[in-house]
């Protein structure tokens, strides 16, 4: 059984000493079950999140939403000025999440990744972009496994 906590916290996994994890079927369950409680959670906290960042920072797209992204994309600005953000953002430090908000943020203003980009990206995390995306690569590298388990 998955549980997700009510505080949305995390997610249990509640199984006997005799279950079997190596069986393709139950991989395929777990798989299937958590990716459907991580959905359920990144559509309650992430828009939230979004909206407390938009105003703090007093920076407004056109709306978010939370889709399932291509491969190693977590966040997506477009040109009618809608983000995109990736359901398996939950399963990250809050840190990482609000860089990736951000960053997303940062394209309503430029649409690209030349120096004008991060130099407001800078601005807006009160630090050096460009070395935070890489400590951002760091963080991304110890969930690949799981984030690539999930997105199957």
């Amino acid at each position: 059984m998955i549980v997700l906590r009510n505080d949305h916290s995390g997610l249990d996994l509640i199984y006997s000493d005799s279950t079997q994890f190596d069986n393709l079927r139950l991989q395929s369950w777990l798989r299937i079950n958590m990716r459907d409680q991580i959905v359920k959670r990144a559509n309650e906290v992430l828009p939230q999140r979004f909206h407390e960042i938009e105003t703090i920072k007093q920076i407004k797209a056109k709306g978010v939403r939370v889709k399932k992204l291509r491969k190693g994309v977590l966040g997506q600005c477009n040109s009618f000025k809608i983000i995109s953000l990736s359901p398996v953002l939950v399963i990250f430090p809050i840190d990482f999440l609000d860089m990736v908000i951000l960053h997303e943020m940062a394209h309503l203003k430029y649409m690209h990744h030349r120096k004008t980009f991060w130099a407001y990206l800078s601005q807006l995390i009160n630090d050096d972009a460009k070395q935070q995306n890489e400590l951002r690569n760091i963080v991304l590298s110890k969930y690949i496994g799981f984030y690539e388990f999930l997105m199957k």
